[in-house]
């Protein structure tokens, strides 16, 4: 046996729910995407080792040799430090040693060392931070929209789940009125065979009440088998799994639930207004924040598109410094000592011609944003026809238990007096069977009511986007 408060219940589903277990899955893949991508900042270090040995067969006196031998090995490091603002900055440095005997060459063995520093820093296309990061701004708009859809799939299945429990709590109480109506029929019925016996009763009375219990038997079987079927429905929202297997016993499906949260009593003050709820909802609504959020990576697509449409202008700066020399420290200290610099200042400037590509991209990309308007406004008229659905709901249900628990009085006094009229006599075991069937259908239209109720409850919260599981408990 499973005993459960709706509170428990809920507390399991956020646990143990695997379409909550997939939306935080999907939701750590987005966060672990929206930090990589920010690698795209990341310094690149390289390094190149190179060896060549050359023969040339001399073409004049002037070659230096009737064949000229050339032996060099070579080293190459980079580091690229790309910029936030669309530039990069390049520090490299390159050794080449060479061995020859070209009687021209100043040494025998000599050492060139290259220290050079480049900035580069678009002006237009492609240029300063809106531009530079937009992947990473609409990797974080992502994530931010899977928490979102995480928030939403949360709030539906604590939704499903309050509703799964109240179906589990009408359908024992449904049961329980129809064994007590099965009882009342087992009690009609021993009166009548008792009534025959001493020749006041008839036949006919006993096949009556006979029928009668054959038919509250009938419908307890019913009212047992949809409790079943309720357990079974809540037990699914609550399935549990754990790396990859599923760690559930199958006999415990068997163990009935126990629920220990009643159906709620009806709040006849309930204030409604659909306004207020509406406000609610507009801030609440995981629906419209992802929509408000698919409006933000329109913009971003947008800004990077009207960017790749503006002409090329590339600022380049550079200072560079060579040093050679038979000694390699000496080549090296002159090299990065700056002793024969040479600094260079340019700008490339790029226009393509007609650009269609990149036109038409960016009027994609306002209708895009365009359209990603219209979707929010989409999304919010169905949150206002839900919210005025769901207090329309709430308000019907509190006239529904009132009514319901109207006829329910007016059945059970039915039954008394028509019962008593029996008793002297002066009624037939008909009319008092269809006065018990009447209550019997009473008191299970009462149970619906209540349970509808407590539904419609949870359908206006879920609507306002306020569905939770109680805190503190």
């Amino acid at each position: 046996m499973l005993q459960l408060t709706l509170e428990d219940a809920l507390r399991i589903a956020v646990e143990r729910n695997l379409e909550l277990e997939l939306e935080m899955l999907n939701s750590e893949i987005a966060s672990y995407d929206y930090l990589g991508s920010w690698g795209a900042f990341d310094p690149v270090f390289t390094l190149t080792g190179r060896l060549s040995d050359s023969e040339i067969e001399g073409s004049s006196s002037l070659s230096g040799a009737d064949v000229v031998d050339v032996d060099s090995q070579g080293l190459n490091t980079t580091l690229g430090v790309p910029f936030t603002t669309g530039g990069r900055l390049d520090l490299s440095y390159d050794r080449d040693n060479t061995r020859t005997n070209n009687q021209f060459a100043v040494f025998d063995t000599s050492t060139t060392d290259v220290v050079s520093i480049a900035l580069t820093q678009p002006l237009l296309r492609g240029a300063w931070s809106r531009f530079a990061t937009a992947d990473q701004r609409e990797s974080e708009v992502s994530l931010r929209q899977q928490e979102a859809t995480y928030e939403e799939v949360r709030q539906r299945v604590l939704r499903d789940v309050t509703n799964a429990y109240w179906d589990l709590v009408g359908a024992v109480e449904e049961l329980g009125v129809r064994e007590l109506a099965l009882e009342t029929g087992e009690r009609q019925l021993a009166q009548d065979r008792r009534r025959l016996e001493v020749g006041v009763g008839t036949e006919v009375d006993v096949l009556q009440s006979e029928t009668n219990r054959a038919q509250l038997e009938e419908q307890r079987l019913l009212a047992e088998f949809n409790l079943r079927a309720a357990e079974d429905a809540l037990r699914t929202l609550l399935f549990q799994r754990s790396d990859g297997e599923v760690q559930v016993d199958f006999e415990s499906w068997d163990w009935p639930i126990v629920a220990l949260t009643p159906l709620p009593a009806v709040d006849e003050t309930i204030e409604l207004d659909w306004l207020r709820s509406l406000d609610l909802a507009i801030r609440n609504r995981p629906e419209l924040e992802r929509q408000r959020l698919e409006i933000e990576a329109s913009e971003v697509r947008l800004v990077r598109a009207e960017s790749t449409r503006l002409p090329g202008l590339d600022l380049t700066l550079s200072a560079t410094s060579t040093g050679f020399d038979d000694d390699p420290s000496a080549a090296l200290n002159s090299a990065t000592g700056f002793d024969f610099p040479t600094y260079t200042g340019s700008l490339a400037f790029d226009v393509p011609i007609r650009n269609r590509t990149a036109k038409f991209a960016e009027r994609a990309a306002r209708a895009a944003l365009r359209a990603a308007r219209v979707g929010y406004d989409q999304v919010e008229l169905t949150v206002l026809a839900e919210v005025r659905s769901a207090v329309r709901g709430v308000a019907y249900s509190v006239e529904g238990v009132r009514a319901a628990t109207t006829s329910r009085d007016f059945a059970e006094r039915q039954v008394a007096a028509e019962q008593a009229r029996y008793d002297e006599g002066l009624s037939t075991t008909f009319q008092v069977l269809e006065f018990q069937r009447d209550l019997a259908e009473a008191l299970s239209t009462l149970t619906t009511a209540r349970a509808a109720y407590a539904k419609a409850l949870t359908a206006l919260e879920h609507a306002e986007g306020r569905v939770s599981v109680p805190a503190g408990e």
